[in-house]
């Protein structure tokens, strides 16, 4: 018998569907691109459980025949290339062949479509790859499509799912990406009963604003730039609004969602020291160059291209950038004595961007969104000292009278909001702030119960959340400390609370979370930190009764004394 064998047609499918579809969020994204490849205007998509039980996607577009409709379904069908040639210069979102065929093996889809000027329609369902029935349909202009028990034949692949809060919020970034690429088209995303995303069709800049929220909104910048082979347009928040992530900058290489780290990190440079060190603008540019210099071909998710004079491209877009900073008056502090030094990963009191005021609380809270009051300053006998550079993105390196001190600043920061924390829950007057997108929980039967129960310890807490179904919960606001923080690590935080349902006692539910929110309030390890945020940490350090130790017993501050020094470098007498 030979050893090598042609699969079969399901096999072929199943691979590509694995490669295509990860999730319920690679459906959706599929779906609404072949939408906007046809044409819509306006999509409308619904989806339960996350996806995992149903998604569907209705549009207005050109919709299909019969025979395109049958078409469809078949592998390496497409109507958007005809010769290999023809993927140099792709224009559309879709053009393998391969997402209906893919998602439809591994799921139960029905679709629903019928072409402009027809009035009888053709449907057609589906059941991993066995077509069961096909039949005329009276239904509008556009498609619909259901998907509905997403894996339910390959339950390994399911497994590999997480919780339903969780793929939905990968669904609500893909039609936030899509919604950003598209201002020019409605888009409306329903979870069950409630609406996620209501966007109706708008220009760029109110689109931003509807999906990145009223802060973003105030203050976009618009930027643009032509060459013979170059163009770039789209808004950038100024420096007050920012992120350590990427995720709220989206990129677009000739009309395409791209991820393009090198020209995030051009964009960064552009801003200079505008920025806080490791921090990314909000907002959406459009770059257009040459076709030939761009290769979309690198991965089935169409994400990732390849530029071919990328340094070029990313230069072109500093120049871009830097003038518009500067038309607006927002012009860079420039450290003439800056030199960055080549010792490992040691950040000199040179390579900083400028200080601000340290006696300026007002700032201090801006800037880390902490809840600082002068009546809280409580003497203690930490030395005095001031910062010298960062270990690692890790570590502070000080002095003072006594010797060399290196601080955690993670833990030091965490102990600081702690104290924070307990002295807004002593006075009654702990802050709190609403979210501008509400969180959603989806739990267990146990967490339901559990959670359920101590709601209103975790409402006191400085959360709002409150029972939205049999199984769901809302977050609608949480403890200010948090407010500045990234929405990830909200999220953890939130996952956090939610797990100490299981400890008994109130007491011990009570200690969790306030050693939860003062975490994930804190600096993090990997910060690059300027000289006043150093000094800041250890000026709060100062304010607090008990600063030497985190609050899960590390410690935050270790001293090496004039006399250990002398002792590692052999030294006697003086």
């Amino acid at each position: 018998m030979p050893e090598i064998q042609i699969l079969d047609e399901h096999t072929i499918n199943q691979i590509a569907a694995g490669e295509v579809i990860e999730r319920p969020a690679s459906v959706v994204k599929e779906l609404v691109e072949n939408s906007l490849d046809a044409g819509a205007k306006n999509i409308w998509i619904r989806i339960e459980e996350g996806g995992t039980s149903l998604i569907v996607v209705r549009d207005d577009g050109k919709g299909m025949d019969r025979s395109d409709a049958e078409n469809a379904f078949k592998k390496h069908a497409t109507s958007k290339i005809r010769t290999f040639e023809d993927l140099q210069t792709v224009n559309t979102s879709g053009f393998r062949g391969e997402a209906l065929p893919s998602i439809a093996s591994i799921s139960r889809l029905r679709m629903s479509t019928c072409s402009k000027g027809e009035k009888i329609g053709t449907q057609i369902t589906i059941e991993g790859e066995n077509k069961l029935n096909i039949e005329d349909l009276a239904t509008p202009q556009g498609t619909k499509i259901e998907v509905a028990d997403l894996f339910f034949n390959t339950p390994v692949r399911s497994k590999y799912l997480k919780r339903v809060s969780t793929e939905l919020q990968h669904i609500v970034k893909i039609v936030t990406i899509e919604a950003i690429r598209r201002p020019d088209v409605s888009f409306t995303l329903n979870h069950g009963e409630r609406k996620i995303i209501d966007a109706p069709e708008s220009n760029l800049k109110t689109r931003i604003g509807v999906l990145l929220g009223n802060d973003a909104a105030k203050e976009l910048i618009e930027f643009k730039g032509d060459s013979e082979d170059f163009q770039l347009r789209g808004f950038l928040t100024k420096p007050a609004v920012s992120r350590k992530t990427t995720s709220g900058l989206y990129l677009h290489i000739n009309g395409r969602p791209v991820q393009a780290r090198n020209v995030c990190y051009s964009i960064k440079g552009a801003y200079g020291s505008l920025l806080h060190n490791g921090h990314f603008p909000l907002g959406a540019l459009f770059i257009e160059i040459p076709k030939n210099d761009v290769d979309v071909n690198v991965h089935p998710a169409k994400t990732i291209v390849r530029i071919a004079k990328e340094e070029v491209v990313n230069k072109k877009i500093r120049v871009v950038i830097n003038e518009t900073l500067a038309e607006h008056a927002l012009i860079a502090h420039v450290d003439l004595d800056d030199s960055k030094t080549s010792f490992s990963s040691i950040t000199t009191a040179n390579n900083r961007t400028k200080p601000k005021q340290l006696n300026n609380i007002d700032s201090f809270q801006q800037e880390f969104e902490v809840d600082f009051h002068q009546h809280d300053v409580q003497e203690t006998n930490l030395p005095t000292m001031r910062p010298l550079a960062l270990v690692e993105n890790k570590y502070i390196v000080a002095l003072g009278l006594d010797g060399v001190f290196i601080i955690d600043f993670h833990a030091a920061h965490e102990r600081v909001m702690y104290e924070r924390l307990k002295d807004q829950m002593r006075f009654k007057r702990i802050g709190s702030q609403s979210l501008l997108a509400p969180i959603s929980l989806e739990l267990s039967k146990s967490e339901t119960s559990a959670f359920e129960k101590m709601l209103p310890e975790v409402n006191e807490m400085g959360f709002e959340a409150e029972k939205f179904g049999p199984s769901s919960f809302m977050i609608r606001s949480v403890p200010a400390l948090l407010a500045g923080s990234e929405p990830d690590r909200i999220r953890e935080a939130i996952d956090d609370v939610v797990e100490s349902g299981s400890m008994k006692s109130a007491e011990d539910r009570h200690q969790h979370m306030m050693y939860t929110v003062a975490c994930h309030s804190a600096l993090r390890a990997g910060d690059k930190l300027t000289m006043a945020q150093m000094e800041f940490v250890i000026r709060e350090m100062e304010s607090i009764p008990n600063p030497y130790a985190c609050v899960h017993g590390r410690p935050t501050v270790m001293t090496i004394t004039p006399d250990e020094l002398d002792k590692k470098f052999k030294r006697s007498g003086f």
